[in-house]
C-alpha cells in the first residue's frame, strides 16, 4: 500500500475493496485458501447459507514493457517533485521514454541552472505584452533515448523563495493508441486457467483502471467475442464471431468453471461512493452462478448493446454519505 508504484498500490486497494465489500454483505472469507490439486492458493473463499465459490482479484495491466516504461516515468517524476519553486515553476512534458533509467542527477543540474539563467521579470514581460505562452522559455533534455520538454512560468514575485513543487503543470505526452481490450483480455484469460478445476466456482474480479475509460462494449467483447449480433444470439451461430472472447468461441463455450466476472472502471480509493463495480455471466448452458451480492451490478447482454440492473447505492454498503469527499481538493 505504501508503494510509489501504482500497479502494486491499485492492486492491493481491489483486493481490500472487495474484502470489505463482501464482508459488508455477511459473507465469510477465507484469505488465500488452500485448494485440491493446486500449490496455489485464490485471494479468496466467499461463502455464506447460500453457496461458495472462489474469488480471484486482478488489475488489467499494460503489458510489461510499457509498464516497466512507465516506472520509469515516475522515477523522473519523483525526482522532479523533490525538487523546489524559487522564481518559477515549470510545465512538464514528455516526448519519448528511453530503455534505461534516466540519469536524474545530470537532469537536475541542467534544470536548475537553466532556471538560475531566467530573469522572471523579462519573462513576465514578454508574456504581458501580448506574446503569450509562446513566449515563455522552454528547455528540451535529451539523454540516452528521452526527449523532455519543460517551459518555464514566472511566480509573483511576492511569491519568490515560498518553496513549492517546482513542477505546476504536465503537458501532453506523446500520442498512443487505445487499447483496452488487450489488457482485459490477458487479465481474465490468465486467472481463469491458473488454478485448475476447483471444488466450487471461481470469479475473477477485475480493475480497470485505464488511461481513457474501459467501456461496457469493450468488455462485452472481451467476454464474447466480437460480433454483430447479441451474444445470446451469436452463440447459436458461433462460427460466425469475428473474434473469440474469454467464454464464447467460434467452436462454442468455455471456461464455464469461471461463470462470472466482476468488473470495477476508474475506481480509486477516493471514488469507492461513486464507482458501482458489475457482475457479468457467461450464457454456457450447464455452467453454475454464485449467488453475488446485492451491491453488484448485473449486466444483461441479450441485447447487442449489454444493459446494467440497478443496484442498491454502494456508499450505503460502506456506511459513507453519499456527497464523500465532495467539494473541492484541498
Amino acid at each position: 500500500m505504501q508503494s510509489r508504484d501504482n500497479h502494486a498500490f491499485e492492486s492491493t486497494f481491489w483486493e481490500l475493496y472487495l474484502h470489505e465489500a463482501y464482508r459488508r454483505a455477511n459473507y465469510h472469507i477465507t484469505v488465500h485458501p488452500t485448494t485440491t490439486g493446486s500449490s496455489k492458493h485464490p485471494d479468496f473463499l466467499i461463502e455464506n447459507d447460500e453457496g461458495r465459490f472462489y474469488v480471484e482479484a486482478v488489475r488489467a495491466n499494460i503489458d510489461s514493457r510499457t509498464l516497466a516504461e512507465s516506472r520509469r516515468l515516475n522515477d523522473v517524476h519523483a525526482v522532479l517533485e523533490s525538487l523546489a519553486a524559487d522564481k518559477f515553476i515549470v510545465r512538464f512534458a514528455y516526448d519519448a521514454i528511453g530503455s534505461r533509467p534516466l540519469a536524474t542527477t545530470k537532469l537536475r543540474t541542467q534544470l536548475t541552472e537553466w532556471l538560475a539563467s531566467l530573469d522572471p521579470q523579462e519573462v513576465s514581460d514578454a508574456y504581458a505584452a501580448g506574446i503569450g505562452r509562446h513566449s515563455l522559455p522552454t528547455k528540451s533534455f535529451e539523454s540516452d533515448g528521452w526527449r523532455l520538454e519543460f517551459t518555464a512560468i514566472p511566480l509573483r514575485p511576492d511569491a519568490f523563495g515560498r518553496g513549492g513543487r517546482l513542477v505546476g503543470m504536465y503537458g501532453a505526452a506523446r500520442a498512443v493508441g487505445v487499447d483496452n481490450v488487450t489488457p482485459l483480455t490477458r487479465a481474465v484469460d490468465e486467472k481463469a486457467n491458473r488454478y485448475g478445476k476447483l471444488d466450487a466456482p471461481l470469479v475473477i474480479a477485475v480493475m480497470a483502471n485505464t488511461e481513457y475509460p474501459t467501456r461496457d462494449y469493450e468488455i462485452q467483447k472481451v467476454l464474447y467475442g466480437l460480433s454483430a449480433l447479441s451474444p445470446r444470439l451469436a452463440s447459436e451461430n458461433p462460427s460466425d464471431l469475428y473474434q473469440d472472447g474469454h467464454w464464447l468461441t467460434r467452436k462454442g463455450w468455455r471456461r464455464g468453471h469461471a461463470p462470472q466476472v466482476i468488473t470495477a472502471c476508474n475506481l480509486k480509493p477516493w471514488l469507492v461512493t461513486s464507482v458501482q463495480p458489475k457482475v457479468w455471466g457467461t450464457l454456457e448452458p450447464g455452467a453454475t452462478f454464485p449467488i453475488q451480492p446485492s451491491w453488484l451490478a448485473a449486466v444483461s447482454v441479450d441485447t447487442p448493446d449489454p444493459t446494467t440492473s440497478l443496484a442498491p447505492p454502494i456508499n450505503e454498503l460502506f456506511g459513507l454519505p453519499d456527497d464523500w469527499l465532495s467539494g473541492d481538493a484541498f
